[in-house]
């Protein structure tokens, strides 16, 4: 009889599992992207595409690169096509470009990014000599395309400090309710939240642009990794 109400309560009242939020990740595996992705319908029409790496971070011959090379510089920014997303973490490894004087490239990850009204947030590297930091801006067609910044950090405030050379970092982002923090080699950047309300829901991806002039840059990622939460 106990045994028969123990089921009876379990049917009723089942034990709640715990709960596993979908992970969607690219890993470029002998150069072959793993998801579908798409270019931001507002800036040069590049892709991103995977390509044969033997240096991968992870070790599977393969990485993600976008370029903006389609009209000869300035901004390009590829997307994920998945669900759209409100609440989520997402990293990637990105090669950061070390390069000397005032002009060069940016390298990073974008998020919230509507391709319909043309809009999007971006964390990005930018380390030209002159003055390189990491920054988190907004973009959009409401400000022609020009970044309303939302944090710089300095070589004080970035953890380890200003890297000499070019290099792979892992860069993160976490949104939760129109709220960010961001991440830098696995630790917090300092400054946040930032709020993100402009947008209320979109795609991630990847963002390569080149600053002080007209230039050819490439954007390198590899583990990109979206977590719902």
């Amino acid at each position: 009889m106990a045994h028969l109400l123990l089921a009876i309560i379990v049917i009723l009242f089942p034990l709640e599992a715990p709960s596993q939020e979908p992970i969607i990740k690219d890993n470029f595996p002998q150069g072959r992207p793993e998801l579908r992705w798409a270019f931001f319908p507002y800036f040069n029409l590049d892709n991103l595409e995977g390509v044969k790496d033997s240096k991968a971070p992870d070790g599977d011959n393969g990485i993600g690169i976008l370029k903006n090379t389609n009209v000869g510089g300035f901004a390009s920014l590829s997307y994920a096509v998945t669900r759209q997303t409100s609440n989520f973490y997402l990293e990637s490894m990105v090669y950061c470009p070390v390069s000397e004087g005032s002009k060069g490239p940016l390298s990073g990850i974008a998020f919230l990014i509507d391709p319909i009204r043309g809009n999007f947030y971006r964390l990005v590297c930018d380390f030209k000599t002159n003055d390189p930091t990491l920054n988190l801006a907004y973009v959009g067609l409401d400000t022609r395309n020009y970044p309303v910044y939302l944090k710089f950090w300095d070589s004080k405030e970035i953890p380890g400090g200003i890297p000499k050379e070019s290099g792979w970092h892992k860069m993160a982002i976490r949104v939760k309710n129109e709220k960010a923090t961001a991440y830098w080699d696995g630790k917090e950047l300092k400054g946040g939240p930032f709020i993100v309300d402009k947008i209320q829901r979109g795609f991630v991806g990847v963002y390569v642009n080149f600053v002080g002039g007209l230039g050819e840059a490439t954007t390198k990622v590899d583990g990109f990794v979206l977590r719902k939460e």
